[in-house]
């Protein structure tokens, strides 16, 4: 079993033990560091020259109400962090030749920091992101979809904030995978140096980041102290504050 796996979520409600805050440094947080230190390096020569255009939003009912819960939110820097959350990703999935759910990959990036933004009463979880992904679940159990789908959303937004996952771990699936890679480029620039100036521009254009370091660093200081054995505990310990305040975004 995974730590950050919606089935270590139904045995630890997000609680990391002592045992598990080591094995995620090792497995997870210190490869994030890593590839963070690379964004400041020009590794890719010939970026992938992509367009906005090239990526649409599906025209369906579940997504217009992921939309709605989303911008229930009135959270101007979360809206569009995962706006293009979705738009990387698409765009990380394309550079890979990856087929992809865009259905479900669209729910599970509008979807996965409602909890962070709005710490619900209903839920008494010791993670932001389960809480997310419980709300993922209702409107899921609400439009009848798939149960399959379902929980790979829901498992997307449990695992984004595990800071590292292996692309060619077989039990993983794309959406999975690309939720992660897709929040971390947005949050601290990993990976962003795969496309062009031109598309990074259009897309920070198309959704302005309206101080998002800012509100992502007191969002998480947030999360921190009302769930201290977290996985957002842990990073911002390790410094995610700060990647987050020198990352390569200029706001």
């Amino acid at each position: 079993m995974m730590i950050g796996s919606r089935e270590w979520m139904n045995l630890s409600n997000g609680k990391l033990s002592f045992k598990e805050k080591t094995q995620m440094l090792k497995s997870a947080l210190v490869p994030a560091v890593l590839s963070y230190s690379k964004t400041f390096l020009k590794l890719d020569s010939h970026p992938i020259v992509l367009k906005l255009t090239d990526f649409k939003i599906p025209d369906t009912a579940i997504v217009k109400e992921a939309i709605t819960e989303l911008e229930h939110t009135d959270s101007k820097a979360i809206i569009n962090h995962s706006w293009r959350t979705y738009i990387w990703g698409l765009a990380m999935a394309h550079c890979k030749n990856w087929q992809i759910d865009e259905e479900s990959f669209a729910i599970a990036s509008l979807m996965h920091d409602l909890g962070l933004v709005e710490h619900l009463e209903q839920y008494s979880c010791q993670c932001f992101a389960f809480e997310s992904a419980l709300r993922s679940e209702n409107l899921c159990s609400k439009h009848h979809y798939p149960k399959e789908k379902t929980d790979n959303i829901s498992e997307a937004i449990c695992m984004h904030l595990n800071g590292y996952l292996d692309e060619n771990d077989q039990n993983i699936s794309k959406e999975v995978i690309l939720l992660q890679k897709a929040t971390a480029c947005d949050v601290i620039g990993t990976d962003l140096s795969k496309f062009s100036t031109t598309f990074k521009d259009e897309v920070l254009t198309q959704y302005p980041r309206f101080k998002f370091n800012e509100e992502m660093r007191k969002l998480v200081k947030i999360e921190a102290q009302k769930n201290p054995q977290s996985r957002s505990a842990l990073a911002r310990q390790v410094g995610l504050p700060l990647m987050i305040r020198m990352n390569v975004f200029k706001e």
